[in-house]
């Protein structure tokens, strides 16, 4: 009995050991989990100059994913994001930790933050950063510059402005990227195509890609245009066969336009309505109606072309009223260009006018009301008013006649003929039914043999089969 009584305190002590280490793992656990949930960030530098770009990391322990970004798009553009792995061993202890690289490029100078971003529920601390003016190339003493021509630095509001962006590069390029960011409260559009040229400046021969923008400010007030960019890569040396085979040296090549500060001025008071904005507007009959006769279209074509505006900011040409003819359009033709800086559209739209009679016909001219933004002052587009002589037509139409325009005091009350003769108008009518008849009659013979046709088919005698 006694050696079963020596090996109590042995059992005993083995549970009171597994709970011992059961509690010190736990501590160590909860020890360790603030440090592998923690999560940290951080910029590749504090001071970067406009267009050259940074790099902001984040570490963590656990996987990261993709965060959402969009806090960054307000200062920065998101050029390109990757991820890696590391694992490292210190004191016999493996440490596994995952590091997001997203790349961002300023969109202004000053003293710019990188937001906090969430990242496994955690949110990364804030960073600043100081960006300056970008050092602008001078033409003729580097490899590339860029150029940023606007035709109206003290535009109005809803005023369309031109941009123009000009790459100057005297090396062979390999690949790039030419950017301009809208400011805020403006609608900024590309159009049409790039154009390509070469032209010589202070002796040397350059490459020029010119391209157009369209800028609309929705509010007054100075605006600053963003210096544009140019970020790409040069082929080196190596020979001609080298650089067609992607065999030879590249480098880094960046260029970088001047900021440029607009005056937008407010809607004047006085500026008729609808507001349109322009720097000119012309109004001229492409071509008019020729031997006009009655019951017969005839076409013409009005066409407008305004400096300074889209085509979603001019109204319609609208359709004439014409007393005694009818007017019919067709859809207007639209063709957009520019003339340096400025944006033009010219608006061409066909119309056919078909006279009720004989005799002279007024087709009033079409106007546009307009601010002209270069004068300060409302202005009127109009056509003048065509007066056309409308000959007398055939069939139904050869003896209806146009109504004499009234005075201008007064309009005489139609009077009923006193010797007893119909008005032209019951003549006409009367005419154009005696020549009726004939039709009627043998429409209706047409329709009796048709009836008897189906009365005989009816009744003819069917055989059995």
């Amino acid at each position: 009995m006694q050696p079963a009584a020596s090996t109590s305190p042995q059992r005993r002590r083995a549970p009171s050991r597994f709970v011992a280490t059961a509690w010190l793992a736990l501590v160590l656990l909860a020890w360790t989990l603030p440090a592998l949930a923690q999560t940290r960030a951080w910029l590749d530098r504090s001071r970067t100059a406009m267009g050259q770009p940074v790099v902001l990391s984040i570490e963590s322990d656990q996987d990261i994913g993709q965060p959402d970004l969009s806090p960054l798009q307000r200062d920065f553009s998101v050029v390109d994001t990757s991820s890696s792995r590391q694992m490292q061993m210190v004191n016999g202890r493996i440490s596994r930790s995952v590091v997001l690289a997203i790349t961002l490029q300023p969109r202004r100078t000053g003293e710019l933050t990188v937001p906090t971003l969430e990242v496994n529920g955690q949110r990364t601390p804030a960073l600043g950063l100081r960006v300056t003016d970008a050092p602008v190339a001078q033409p003729g003493s580097s490899n590339a510059y860029v150029e940023t021509q606007v035709d109206d630095p003290t535009p109005y509001v809803q005023q369309t402005v031109g941009v123009t962006l000009r790459l100057f590069y005297a090396v062979p390029l390999v690949s790039g990227q030419l950017d301009l960011d809208a400011p805020q409260g403006t609608s900024l559009q590309r159009v049409g195509e790039d154009v390509q040229s070469t032209r010589e400046v202070n002796g040397r021969r350059y490459n020029v890609v010119e391209r157009h923008f369209l800028l609309v400010p929705d509010r007054s007030g100075d605006l600053q245009l963003p210096a544009a960019r140019f970020i790409g890569r040069a082929a080196g040396g190596g020979g001609f066969f080298d650089s067609m085979l992607g065999m030879g040296q590249r480098s880094e090549l960046s260029a970088f336009g001047q900021a440029l500060t607009l005056h937008v001025q407010p809607q004047p008071a006085n500026a008729p309505q609808p507001w349109l904005p322009l720097a000119d507007l012309r109004l001229r009959y492409a071509s008019a109606p020729r031997e006009l006769k009655a019951g017969q279209a005839s076409s013409f074509v009005v066409e407008a072309v305004a400096r300074g505006a889209t085509r979603a900011q001019l109204p319609d040409l609208r359709t004439p009223n014409v007393d005694g003819a009818q007017v019919f359009a067709e859809p207007a033709q639209y063709e957009d260009s520019f003339d340096g800086a400025t944006p033009v559209v010219k608006i061409t739209r066909r119309y056919s006018i078909v006279p009720n009679g004989a005799g002279r016909l007024t087709l009033p001219g079409i106007k546009l009301d307009w601010w002209d933004v270069k004068a300060d002052a409302a202005r009127t587009a109009a056509l003048p008013d065509m007066q056309l002589e409308v000959a007398a037509g055939s069939g139904s139409f050869a003896n209806a006649t146009l109504p004499a325009p009234a005075p201008a005091a007064e309009v005489p009350a139609p009077q009923a003929p006193s010797d007893g003769a119909l008005p032209a108008t019951a003549v006409g009518a009367a005419s154009m039914a005696g020549r009726l008849w004939p039709w009627i009659a043998l429409t209706a013979a047409f329709g009796l043999l048709w009836l008897g046709t189906l009365v005989w088919f009816l009744r003819r005698p069917r055989r059995a089969p």
